[in-house]
C-alpha cells in the first residue's frame, strides 16, 4: 500500500543520507590528515574534528609508543575536554586498564552502566556523567598504533558506529606513514651524519698525508745533507740517521719524540753554559768587567733557554711516561733553605713581603724525589712572584688531615700539605681547571702581560701524581690564590747509590770537557811527581792552561784530545789515575778506546769514567759495568756530578803500576786475587758496585743481567771459583737460576752466595733450599761480604 512504500522510500532516503554523510566525512578526513607528518598535530586534528561529528563531549588520544620493542606501551597524546586527573596515570602498557586491554585485544571495548562518579564531562556552566563510553583500537595490518576513547552524553548511532570503525582504518594508515617517515628522516640524519663524518676524517686523512708527505720530504733532504757531511761528521751523522727514523712515527706521537730528544738538546746548550760559567769567573783575570758581564748574560739566557727546553721535555716525558723518580728521605728543614737561597733575592727585588713558615709538627724527612719537588716548589712560587705586583707571597708546610681526594692519600701514613699564597692578579672560576693543562695560559692574547709556556702548572700536578700526592687550587679574581700540595709523609728504603763526598785533601782533578761540541778524551792526574804526568795540557788553545776550584779540589793540568789514537799516545806516554771518555769519538770509537786500555797490561790502573749524551742500551750498560768505574750522562747538573765522580776516585789510594785499576788498601786480598766471580743481578747500579769492589780486591768478575745468560755463562766460562744471585730478577729469578745451575755437573759443588733484599724469616732455608750454599741481605755490608767469599774460598 501507500503508506507502506512512503515509508519504505523514507527508510531508503534516510540510508542514502547516512552513507553520504559517512562517505563525505571519510573523504574530509582523508583529505585533512593527508600529508600530515607530525603525530602531535594529527592526533589534536583527529579529536577535534572527531568529538564534534559524533557528538562526543569527550575523547583522549593515545599512541603507541616502541611498537617494535619487547615492552610497548601507550601514551596519552592529545585531548578533547580532557581534564588530568592525579589518580590516572597518562601511560598504559598492554593490558594495563581499559586503554591496554583494548590495545592488547585489537578490538573496541564500550563499557554499560557506567556509574556517576566514573568521569566527569565539565563546562563553564555544570558539570555531569556521560552515558556512553567507546574504547577504539587504530590498527594497521593488524598491529596497533594507536587508542582512542570517546565519551558522550548519547549513544552512539549506527552511522556512528561504521564510521568510526571505516575512519580508524584510514587513521592507521596515516599514523603508519607518519611513523615510517620519522624512521625515513632519523635515517637520512644519520646518514647524513655518517657523511659529514666521513667526510671529515678523509679531510683530516688528506691534511695528514700531506704532513707526512711534507715531513718524508724533509725528511729526504736532511738524510742528503747528512750524507754529504758523511766523512766530517760520522758520529753526527748516525744521531740524525737514528732521529731520521723516528721522524716517522713522530707524527702520531709527538711526546715520546721529544721525549727522546732530551739529549740532542742538551749537549750543545752544555757547553754553553759551562763555557759561559768559565768565562764569567774570569780564573785568569784576563778579561775586562763589559766581558765578564757579557759571559753572565750569555749564561743566564743560556738559563733561561734550559728552563724552558727542560719545561718542553719535562711534559713530553711524563706524557710517554718516560719519567724516573728517585726517592729518598728528604728533610723537611731544607726546603726553607732552598726556597731561601732561590726566592730570598726575588722578593727583595719586587718589594713583596716573603714568609716561609714549617709546622714544628711536621716530620723531620719525607720519602721524596728532592729535584722533582724542589721544581714542584719552585714553579708555584715562581708563579706567585711573577702574579703579585704588591703584598705578599707565603709559603707553609704542615700536616694534613684533609683537603684532598686521592684515595691513596688517604691511606698514607700521614700526609703534608705545602701551600704557596699570594696576593696576586688571582685565577678566575672557569679557568681554575683549564690552568692545569699543557699550553694553557690564564691570558693567551698578544697583548698579555705576563709571558711564560703554559707548561709550569701542567708538570706540577702530573710531578705531584707521580710522587703519589695531589695539588688543588683556591683562588678569587683581584684577592690572590693558594695553590696546595698534598705529599704522603712516611718511610722509604735507602737510596741504591748513595752520594760520596770528596775529601778536601789538595786532589787535583778534572773539571770539565774542553769542548762537548767535539767529541774528546780527557785525562787527570792527582798530585804526582812531575815525571809521571804531562809537562804541558794538550787542549784547544782557548782553553789551554785553565784552572778552577771546586768547593773542596782544585782541578790542574788536565790534558784533553779530540781522538782516541791521541788519548791512547797521551795514556802511554805518561801517567794519568783518570781518564774521562766520550763513546761518541771520530775515527777510533769510544768502545774501542776502552777495550784497549783495559787489554794494555800498563793502563789498566787509569780508571775509566764514561761522560755521554747517548742512550745506552742495556747490553751497553752491562759491557761498561765491567770495563768502566762509572757512566755520567750529559744533563743539567752532569758536570757537578762528573766532578764528583772524579773526586771519589782520587781520592782513594794509588795503586801500583803492576796492579790492576780495582785494587785499593795498597794491595789485593791474596784470598780473593786472580779468583773468578760471577754475579747475576738485573739492577745495573748493584752490578757496578759489586764489580768495583770486587775488582779492587783482585777479583775478576763476570756480570750478566739475568738467569738464562747466567746458565749460559756457567756451562761455558771456565774456572769460576763462587757466584753471587740476586733473588729478585725478572723472567727467571735467582732460585730458579740456583736449581739449575745445580743441575749442571760442573757447578755441583761451586760456592753460590744468594743476595736478597731483606732477611725475612725463612730466607735463608729458601735460599739454601734452592741450591745456595749461603746468602747475605741487602744493603750489602762489604766487609761481611768479603769475610763470606774467604771462607767459602779458603775453606
Amino acid at each position: 500500500n501507500i503508506n507502506e512504500m512512503i515509508s519504505n522510500l523514507r527508510e531508503t532516503t534516510q540510508k542514502t543520507k547516512e552513507q553520504d554523510w559517512l562517505k563525505t566525512n571519510l573523504a574530509r578526513f582523508t583529505r585533512m590528515l593527508q600529508g600530515q607528518r607530525d603525530l602531535l598535530t594529527v592526533s589534536r586534528l583527529i579529536l577535534s574534528e572527531l568529538a564534534p561529528l559524533i557528538n562526543a563531549e569527550y575523547g583522549a588520544f593515545y599512541g603507541m609508543v616502541n611498537p617494535d620493542s619487547s615492552e610497548p606501551y601507550l601514551m596519552f597524546q592529545a585531548g578533547y575536554a580532557y581534564k588530568p586527573r592525579k589518580d590516572l596515570g597518562r601511560e598504559f602498557r598492554l593490558g594495563e586498564g581499559l586503554v591496554g586491554q583494548c590495545a592488547l585485544d585489537k578490538r573496541p571495548i564500550q563499557p554499560s552502566n557506567v556509574p556517576p562518579d566514573y568521569i566527569r564531562i565539565t563546562s563553564g556552566l555544570g558539570q555531569a556523567s556521560p552515558l556512553n563510553i567507546l574504547i577504539l583500537p587504530v590498527l594497521f595490518e593488524g598491529e596497533v598504533r594507536a587508542v582512542i576513547e570517546l565519551a558522550s552524553f548519547q549513544h552512539l548511532s549506527p552511522i556512528h558506529r561504521d564510521f568510526l570503525d571505516q575512519l580508524t582504518d584510514s587513521i592507521g594508515v596515516v599514523l603508519n606513514n607518519i611513523q615510517a617517515n620519522g624512521r625515513t628522516e632519523s635515517l637520512l640524519r644519520q646518514s647524513q651524519s655518517l657523511a659529514n663524518e666521513l667526510q671529515s676524517q678523509q679531510d683530516q686523512l688528506q691534511r695528514t698525508n700531506a704532513d707526512l708527505e711534507e715531513k718524508a720530504n724533509q725528511l729526504a733532504q736532511q738524510n742528503a745533507e747528512i750524507e754529504m757531511k758523511r766523512a766530517e761528521v760520522e758520529d753526527a751523522k748516525n744521531m740524525l740517521e737514528e732521529k731520521a727514523e723516528q721522524l716517522a712515527v713522530t707524527s702520531r706521537f709527538k711526546s715520546e719524540f721529544l721525549a727522546n730528544m732530551s739529549h740532542e738538546l742538551r749537549t750543545p746548550l752544555n757547553s754553553l753554559l759551562i763555557l759561559a760559567q768559565e768565562l764569567a769567573e774570569n780564573p785568569d783575570g784576563n778579561l775586562l768587567p763589559k766581558q765578564v758581564e757579557y759571559a753572565t748574560i750569555i749564561r743566564s739566557s743560556g738559563s733561561d733557554l734550559l728552563k724552558l727546553i727542560n719545561d718542553i721535555l719535562d711534559i713530553s716525558k711524563i706524557e710517554s711516561g718516560t719519567v724516573a723518580l728517585e726517592i729518598s728521605d728528604f728533610p723537611v728543614a731544607d726546603i726553607e733553605l732552598l726556597l731561601e737561597r732561590t726566592f730570598r733575592h726575588v722578593a727583595d727585588v719586587t718589594k713583596l713581603a716573603f714568609t716561609i713558615d714549617l709546622d714544628p709538627t711536621l716530620p723531620e724527612t719525607i720519602p721524596i724525589d728532592p729535584q722533582r719537588l724542589q721544581q714542584v716548589l719552585n714553579n708555584l712560587l715562581s708563579n706567585a712572584f711573577k702574579f703579585t705586583e704588591k703584598g705578599k707571597v707565603e709559603f707553609r708546610a704542615a700536616p694534613a688531615t684533609s683537603g684532598w681526594t686521592l684515595e691513596a692519600l688517604s691511606q698514607a701514613e700521614g700526609v703534608v700539605a705545602l701551600s704557596v699564597t699570594d696576593t696576586g692578579i688571582g685565577i678566575p672560576l672557569d679557568m681554575q681547571r683549564s690552568i692545569f693543562e699543557a699550553f694553557s695560559q690564564g691570558d693567551g692574547t698578544t697583548s698579555r702581560k705576563f709571558g711564560g709556556t703554559g707548561l709550569g702548572l701542567s708538570i706540577c700536578r702530573e710531578l705531584v701524581s707521580l710522587l703519589g700526592g695531589e695539588i688543588t687550587l683556591e683562588s678569587q679574581p683581584g684577592k690572590g690564590s693558594t695553590f696546595t700540595v698534598y705529599l704522603p709523609a712516611g718511610t722509604v728504603p735507602p737510596p741504591l747509590r748513595p752520594v760520596v763526598e770528596a775529601p778536601s785533601n789538595g786532589t787535583e782533578v778534572l773539571a770539565q770537557k774542553p769542548s762537548s761540541r767535539v767529541p774528546a778524551l780527557v785525562a787527570a792526574a792527582t798530585n804526582a811527581p812531575q815525571a809521571e804526568r804531562p809537562a804541558t795540557a794538550v787542549q784547544p788553545a782557548r782553553a789551554k792552561g785553565r784552572r778552577r776550584r771546586a768547593d773542596e779540589v782544585v782541578i790542574a793540568a788536565p790534558v784533553s784530545v779530540a781522538t782516541g789514537e791521541e788519548g791512547l799516545r797521551e795514556l802511554k806516554g805518561h801517567k794519568f789515575d783518570v781518564a774521562v771518555i766520550d763513546l761518541g769519538l771520530p775515527g777510533m770509537s769510544g768502545w774501542e778506546v776502552i777495550e784497549r786500555i783495559r787489554s794494555t797490561k800498563t793502563l789498566r790502573s787509569t780508571a775509566l769514567v764514561v761522560y755521554t749524551a747517548r742512550d745506552l742500551n742495556r747490553q751497553e750498560e752491562m759491557k761498561l759495568a765491567r770495563a768502566t768505574r762509572s757512566v755520567v750522562v750529559k744533563e743539567v747538573r752532569s758536570a757537578e756530578r762528573l766532578r764528583d765522580e772524579i773526586s771519589s776516585l782520587l781520592s782513594q789510594p794509588r795503586a801500583n803500576e803492576a796492579e790492576t785499576h780495582s785494587e785499593t788498601n795498597g794491595n789485593p786480598d791474596p784470598a780473593l786475587a786472580g779468583k773468578k766471580v760471577l754475579v747475576v743481578d738485573d739492577d745495573i747500579r748493584n752490578i757496578f758496585a759489586l764489580t768495583a769492589m770486587l775488582e779492587r780486591q783482585g777479583m775478576q768478575v763476570i756480570a750478566v743481567d739475568n738467569g738464562q745468560n747466567a746458565l749460559e755463562v756457567a756451562r761455558d766460562e771456565p774456572d769460576i771459583s763462587i757466584a753471587l744471585v740476586d733473588v729478585m730478577m725478572p723472567e727467571m729469578d735467582g732460585f730458579a737460576t740456583m736449581s739449575h745451575m745445580r743441575k749442571l755437573p760442573k757447578l755441583k759443588n761451586l760456592p753460590i752466595v744468594a743476595l736478597t733484599a731483606k732477611a725475612m724469616k725463612g730466607d735463608r732455608e729458601k735460599c739454601i733450599e734452592a741450591g745456595a750454599s749461603d746468602y747475605i741481605a741487602k744493603p750489602i755490608n762489604s766487609a761481611h761480604l768479603l769475610s763470606m767469599l774467604r771462607a767459602w774460598l779458603t775453606g
